[in-house]
């Protein structure tokens, strides 16, 4: 259709001279000829929108019906892998017995850990961490660190909040450290009061949560995060082992963000109720967290104010016990970090018995792979066996395979 356009204007150019100069009978040929064309434009403007209504149709009609689009990326089909490992060397002026071996004056691989991280699908990412531990040198004991799956949005609504939920297993949001694993912390060993109220390597469950932003519309330097969980009761050190089968953990967490300045705040509360011999156990955190890196400087200077405070009771026992744990730390360029950590506590299950620890640490980064630290521990105790504990703890972190994220006092 569109040839014929084209040749009857390409006539009606070469003919057009001739009949203006002749008139008559060419003349009204002539006219014939413009009006064929004008019909042919018509018809061909007129298929050309059918068209076009009919593509937007097809196209409308395989928007509601198509499934989403499939995962097609590499690391769908393989994960990234991260590689951990801890090694500790330590010094000590004391006997230090655990399972009824002596781990004191002792070097150890304390900890390898797998990392495996990848999305499921354009809803959800995978992550599973399996690790082999080792308190005693030489014992080694496997098991999955974390495994769960972190579900971004769904097919059928949209998320309001920026609503993420998260199913399987993981480090509950109970304070700020806890989540932590062993090769992130700050300081070689975990905190008094989080060995006390939350165990050796802190606390891990199963079971639900989901996370969401609440809007700050006063001031868009702040924001408020909220998390809520259901987790499987039992597994802390508070309440090792619990009849009541669900527990339930809530926590609140502030930041405010001025230049070069942040500050964090944040609640939790871990419960559950009272069932059979099992009492009601209930434990509140408190955190904060200071955090000043300069733009021009934020490679090679930041400074860190934080702590932690535990309360808690065990009802019908009336036992309530508390600690807390004050940490500071200085970069002095891109490669050294120092800090000290106070930690002060009472027993679980005595609130006589007091413990106390003073922690100074100076850590090396040769580079983001590959961290020596060097840590001394001055412990005061009720606790005989462990009152004036001196230790001295040399420890290397070196990591191979995709680089998970690092924490928050890590400026590379």
């Amino acid at each position: 259709m569109r040839a014929c356009i084209v040749v009857a204007l390409l006539v009606l150019f070469l003919v057009s001279p001739d009949l203006n100069a002749q008139g008559g009978p060419q003349t009204a040929d002539a006219a014939a000829l413009q009006a064929q064309i004008e019909a042919l434009r018509a018809e061909y403007e007129k298929k050309i929108a059918e068209l076009a209504q009919q593509l937007q149709e097809l196209q409308a009609q395989v928007a509601a019906t198509a499934a989403p689009p499939v995962q097609t990326s590499l690391s769908a089909l393989n994960p990234s892998i991260s590689v951990i490992t801890n090694f500790l060397g330590r010094a000590d002026n004391q006997q230090i017995f655990l399972e009824g071996e002596r781990i004191d004056n002792t070097m150890n691989l304390r900890e390898a850990e797998i990392d495996f991280r990848a999305p499921i699908d354009p809803y959800a990412d995978g992550v599973l961490m399996l690790a082999v531990e080792s308190a005693v040198p030489g014992v080694f004991e496997a098991g999955v660190e974390e495994g769960y799956v972190n579900l971004k949005k769904l097919p059928f609504v949209e998320m309001p909040l920026g609503l993420k939920f998260q199913v399987g297993r993981f480090r509950p949001a109970l304070g700020k450290f806890n989540s932590l694993h062993t090769h992130d912390l700050p300081t070689t060993m975990r905190s008094l009061p989080t060995q006390e109220f939350l165990g050796d390597e802190g606390f891990i469950s199963q079971g639900f949560s989901n996370d969401f932003f609440i809007p700050t519309p006063w001031d868009e330097n702040q924001a408020l995060n909220a998390r809520l969980q259901v987790l499987t009761s039992g597994n802390i050190a508070i309440d090792p082992i619990s009849e009541t089968r669900i527990s339930y953990l809530g926590n609140l967490r502030w930041f405010k963000t001025t230049g070069a300045h942040n500050t964090e705040l944040g609640w939790s509360t871990y419960w559950h109720r009272s069932k059979d011999a099992t009492p009601e156990v209930a434990v509140n955190v408190m955190d904060f967290l200071y955090k000043w890196k300069p733009f021009r400087q934020g490679e090679w200077k930041s400074f860190l104010l934080g702590g932690e405070l535990f309360f808690s009771n065990r009802n019908p026992a009336d036992v309530h016990p508390w600690g807390s744990s004050v940490f500071t730390q200085w970069q002095f360029d891109r490669r050294k970090y120092a800090g000290v950590r106070w930690d002060y506590t009472t027993t679980v299950d005595d609130p006589t018995i007091l413990r106390r620890s003073i922690t100074p640490y100076l850590s090396y980064y040769f580079s983001e792979f590959l961290r020596f630290r060097i840590n001394y521990e001055q412990l005061w105790s009720g606790i005989a066996s462990e009152n004036g504990r001196k230790s001295l703890y040399l420890e290397f972190n070196w990591i191979f395979g995709s680089h998970p994220p690092e924490p928050f006092w890590v400026n590379k």
